[in-house]
């Protein structure tokens, strides 16, 4: 399950970890929409999805929210330049399952990385980790929530959930 939980936040962070040709200096309404630094806040769960690893991905991500853990975060800047933090592959040893529930420690350790990006409406793109071009829906939901569909992360593992990223 620890490895679930590692990948669903690695995933996101990869969508945005690379870095791009791209020449657009977009700066319509609805990029301006997404200027600004999103952290990951919440993992809404299909109420018909029964996935016992979505949940614990869910309560792990509660369980660092409550510590004032930023796992993942972007910043979206009006140049088309973004940059990631992530923690997500420091995790690991800081999850533990045991009599008392969950407890988690927020890690220290974080990785940064720099991508070019453009948006066309609801289509963000961005070069994926086989250094390709690849093209995800958003969802700004208001001013301050962004939404990844779980599918766009991967379809096999989190279908039925949608990342949720709070503009900070």
């Amino acid at each position: 399950m620890k490895k679930n939980i590692a990948l669903l936040f690695s995933t996101a962070f990869l969508l945005f970890s690379c870095s791009s040709d791209s020449e657009s200096s977009d700066n319509s309404p609805e990029s301006n929409g997404i200027i600004g630094t999103w952290v990951l806040t919440d993992l809404r769960i299909d109420s018909s999805t029964n996935n016992s690893n979505l949940n614990f991905a869910k309560e792990a991500l509660d369980a660092f929210n409550a510590l004032d853990c930023d796992i993942a975060s972007f910043t979206f800047n009006a140049d088309n330049t973004a940059t990631s933090e992530n923690k997500t592959n420091y995790i690991a040893s800081n999850i533990n399952v045991g009599i008392g529930g969950l407890t988690v420690d927020c890690p220290e350790e974080s990785d940064t990385e720099t991508t070019i990006w453009s948006l066309d409406g609801d289509q963000l793109t961005f070069v994926n980790e086989d250094m390709e071009e690849e093209t995800i829906t958003i969802t700004l939901e208001d001013e301050n929530t962004l939404i990844i569909a779980g599918e766009d992360i991967d379809e096999n593992n989190y279908d039925g959930a949608d990342a949720v990223f709070t503009k900070q």
